[in-house]
């Protein structure tokens, strides 16, 4: 039973959450996942409890994985995080619920062995429907512990096509004490996917990076007017339609740069766009950016543009606005849910006309753009104290219930 005693805005119980993530970082320098890492800092430093139970499933087709595979059950105190690993070899490619039964026994193990060491957590917290959250649904069974599901990835109802996922998806999502989506637009697509019967999906948004948390807001850089843009540069942010857009309007413009961030296979082919464009000695590509440097990267820009196909939360727009940046962003999710009035434009998707008016009239306007308003508008959506304050509800409920 978790401890009780006085927290903030009249929350009183210190909660004991066992996070289930379907993938999660190797270690705390590892950038994949590490917004889980983050999350579970959050809910720690707001005084509750917070354990990882972490199963890597390596394929048995995959002679590099198994090389490099690490044996038994690995616990350690990751960032102030009680972290339990285990790898995991998945032996059936071609059997539907094959591998995920060999995971779930890998998880009952952790699990079986955290709660040996640390006591039986109150909630499980499942990131990921497939497989974290059909497994937390079998431990919630077998351990008598509410769950809840947090879904990342759109991807998810894809996977409800499959037949074993279907059943097993379903039932959890039926189960669970409460699902959350990272996306406003993505709850009704999930109800609608899900359909169990009521609309229980709910959005609650992702965390702001920490590092993003206690910064000032940035001065409004002198020099040349800069478009900024950090990705992974893979062909859906398509950063090449941004590099069109650009070229398109501010070939002949002075004093107005394009800076790019982001390190891939995709950089060169950029590169050459820009040379093809007649755009090359007016767009920087900087390579990837190093966590400790990024702050000083969106900083260095005055207005944000991700002309992404497809975004769900969009991180990186929320990054930008605690900069203070305005946003220029294509109408996805995650650009329908970030962008308002006052802080920023949206293009269609695809339409490499709208982006490129959109960025000259960002930048005509962009003296009537509070950085001070805009990282308001951050804080008060995803920084610590909104993020942390709504899943201690969500923890409460699945306790309570």
């Amino acid at each position: 039973m978790s401890q009780t005693g006085a927290n903030r805005k009249g929350h009183s119980r210190k909660m004991h959450v066992l996070f289930v993530p379907s993938w999660y970082p190797a270690d705390p320098s590892d950038f994949s996942g590490s917004f889980f890492i983050e999350q579970a800092q959050a809910l720690v430093e707001s005084g509750h409890t917070v354990g990882v139970v972490s199963v890597k499933g390596i394929p048995v087709y995959s002679p590099a994985q198994l090389r490099g595979r690490l044996s038994g059950i690995r616990h350690g105190v990751e960032l102030g995080i009680n972290t339990y690993r285990l790898d995991k070899v998945l032996p059936f490619p071609k059997v539907p619920g094959g591998n995920e039964r060999v995971m779930l026994h890998a998880w009952r193990t952790l699990v079986r062995k955290y709660i040996s060491e640390n006591g039986k957590p109150d909630v499980l917290h499942a990131h990921a429907m497939f497989p974290g959250g059909v497994v937390a649904h079998a431990l919630s069974d077998e351990f008598e512990i509410p769950f809840i599901v947090t879904e990342h990835r759109p991807s998810s109802m894809d996977r409800l096509k499959e037949k074993w996922n279907s059943v097993h998806g379903r039932r959890a999502a039926a189960a669970a004490s409460s699902l959350v989506a990272v996306a406003r637009g993505f709850v009704p697509e999930l109800n609608s996917a899900y359909a169990i019967g009521q609309d229980k999906w709910e959005y609650v948004p992702g965390l702001l990076s920490p590092q993003f948390e206690d910064i000032p807001t940035r001065k409004v850089p002198g020099g040349p007017f800069i478009f900024g843009h950090v990705s992974h540069l893979d062909p859906g942010k398509r950063v090449d339609m941004l590099i069109e857009a650009f070229a398109d309007e501010f070939r002949q413009a002075e004093n107005v740069r394009l800076r790019i961030a982001g390190g891939s296979i995709h950089k060169s082919a950029l590169e050459t766009l820009a040379v093809q464009r007649g755009v090359a000695d007016k767009v920087d590509f900087v390579g990837a950016v190093q966590r400790h440097d990024i702050v000083a990267e969106f900083s260095s820009a005055h207005v944000f543009v991700l002309p992404s196909v497809a975004e769900a939360f969009g991180t990186v727009l929320w990054e930008a606005m605690a900069c203070g940046l305005p946003l220029v962003s294509t109408a996805t999710w995650a650009g329908k849910n970030a962008i308002v009035e006052t802080n920023g434009l949206l293009t269609g998707i695809d339409n490499r006309a709208e982006l490129g008016q959109a960025m000259v009239r960002i930048k005509n306007e962009f003296e009537y753009y509070d950085p001070a308003a805009i990282r308001a508008i951050c804080l008060d959506h995803c920084g610590r104290e909104a993020f942390v304050s709504q899943y201690e509800a969500i923890y409460d409920k699945a306790f309570a219930g």
